[in-house]
């Protein structure tokens, strides 16, 4: 076939032209892929970042038993503070620590023990106390808090 100008012109009758502008079914099904992937890496993500937030909050609330536990021992007269042979479970001191704050439910118990060295004799003491609680997969952790307290 020749154009008015007489070049030549191929015939494209029944060969349908492909679209530009959009995407191939191969294209998206991969897009979908990558973003599945993306998604479940970010889901798993969460569920660490959510574990690791249970076990900051307990070693919080542990630090803050030991504490409490600390400034009683402190302010007890040097007489009522004999020296231990070792650390001491205090079962009066076993502390469950509340789910919403109020109801019945514990979300973590908490064992309490004490240590008291003379570090020198009749002059001052060390004093240890340990705090200690089992995760949820069944690991037992502690926070230790230590001081030394002059008998007066």
């Amino acid at each position: 076939m020749m154009d008015t100008t007489g070049r030549r012109v191929e015939a494209t009758i029944g060969q349908g032209r492909r679209r530009s502008g959009g995407f191939t079914l191969v294209e998206v099904m991969i897009v979908i892929g990558i973003l599945s992937f993306g998604l479940l890496a970010l889901s798993a993500m969460q569920i660490k970042a959510m574990h690791g937030s249970d076990r900051g909050r307990h070693a919080t609330n542990a630090a803050a038993v030991a504490e409490s536990r600390m400034e009683q021992l402190q302010q007890a007269p040097s007489t009522a503070i004999a020296v231990t042979g070792g650390f001491v479970n205090d079962p009066a001191e076993q502390h469950n620590i509340q789910l919403d704050g109020g109801s019945s439910l514990a979300e973590r118990t908490y064992n309490v023990s004490h240590q008291i060295t003379d570090v020198e004799a009749s002059f001052t003491r060390a004093i240890d106390v340990r705090v200690s609680w089992i995760e949820e997969g069944g690991e037992t952790r502690s926070v230790t808090l230590s001081s030394v307290r002059y008998n007066r």
